[in-house]
């Protein structure tokens, strides 16, 4: 009874859990996502589901993936420098790297056609 109402409860919080849901990445996914960012001038990086994380717009300078120790997945990493100045280097989700595309800002998991669920629609590049 224990075991089962322990994979009750596994279960369920992997079906609500909405972070890190593009940041373990294959090698291609992560190749895919670098090739698109290298041409982005601006990306907004934001996580809208979780608690009181502010959306933060980032000029990008570098932008480039790495192994993850297990040798099996990759991270994307982007550097650049926020809108007050400040130096940033982030290891980041594809659901919550926003592009702009026209006038709108659109989870670049979803742009590229990963599954994810950024937590929000696109919405006004203004941010």
């Amino acid at each position: 009874m224990k075991k089962t109402i322990f994979l009750l409860l596994l279960l369920c919080s992997a079906l609500f859990s909405k972070a890190d849901q593009l940041q373990a990445l294959t090698q291609k996914q992560a190749e895919t996502a670098v090739a698109y960012l290298k041409k982005e001038p601006v990306v907004i990086l934001w996580c809208s589901c979780c608690d009181n994380q502010p959306a933060k717009k980032i000029t990008v300078n570098e932008v480039y993936f790495k192994k993850y120790p297990d040798g099996k997945y990759y991270s994307v990493i982007v550097k650049g420098r926020d809108e007050s100045g400040t130096e940033v280097e982030e290891y980041v989700d594809l659901a919550y790297v926003f592009v702009k595309k026209g006038k709108k800002a659109k989870s670049l998991g979803k742009v590229l056609k990963f599954e994810c669920d950024p937590c929000t629609k696109p919405f006004d590049w203004s941010v």
